[in-house]
């Protein structure tokens, strides 16, 4: 230790002093500064599971894709349950509680074949078009990649996306992205009303957190 140097004079043992209290000081600042940094670091990780961090039930991004390209968006929400029992409900696709969601008039399981299952929904903007959805699914990773496969008979062009779960102690982080085109969609995809995409997905979304806590 610098301390036990036999030093003759006074001012030199507090330049030692000194000079040790100011590596000390260096060294302290550097171990400070690295644990903000981790601690922010988790708080920004865990911030979609904080509610004070929401815009509402779910944060929700509109992604244009480009003049003629179609739309999309980015969401993050989180469910109160842990991620097995919601990987469970989300990958139910026989079930009967989807008709319980206040867009879709009618569900059915048309069946699987490994991992890829075809299911069909009517919604009730326009429950007389059939949308026929391939939902691959990725158990290893807890991923959904679901595409329509119908899309003139939905009348619309293209639309597809993804899901990913994530586990957040005894919740769920949910990140799902989807890209669209349809007439009409950059409307739909502004339009910030009852009606519009965010009004849309924001209801699917409540009704996701509270129907998979039942």
């Amino acid at each position: 230790m610098c301390f036990g140097l036999q030093i003759s004079t006074r001012g030199g043992i507090y330049m030692v002093i000194r000079n040790v209290n100011q590596r000390s000081y260096a060294a302290a600042l550097i171990v400070f500064i690295l644990i903000m940094a981790v601690g922010n670091s988790a708080r920004a990780a865990g911030s979609e599971c904080e509610p004070e961090n929401l815009d509402g039930p779910a944060s929700i991004e509109r992604i244009h894709l480009g003049a003629g390209k179609g739309e999309g968006y980015r969401m993050t929400y989180c469910i109160d349950v842990s991620l097995g029992v919601y990987w469970q409900f989300k990958t139910d696709f026989s079930n009967e509680f989807l008709t319980d969601n206040p867009h879709i008039d009618a569900h059915r399981f048309v069946g699987r074949q490994g991992n890829v299952v075809l299911t069909e929904n009517r919604y009730n903007h326009d429950n007389k078009r059939l949308f026929r959805w391939q939902t691959n699914v990725y158990a290893r990773n807890h991923r959904l990649e679901f595409k329509l496969v119908n899309p003139e008979q939905a009348g619309q062009e293209f639309h597809s996306g993804t899901i990913r779960l994530e586990a957040r102690g005894n919740r769920t982080v949910v990140h799902q992205t989807a890209r669209f085109r349809f007439s009409g969609a950059t409307l739909w995809a502004f339009y910030p009303w009852r009606g519009g995409m965010r009004s849309f997905l924001t209801a699917f979304v409540r009704w996701e957190q509270q129907t998979a806590v039942a």
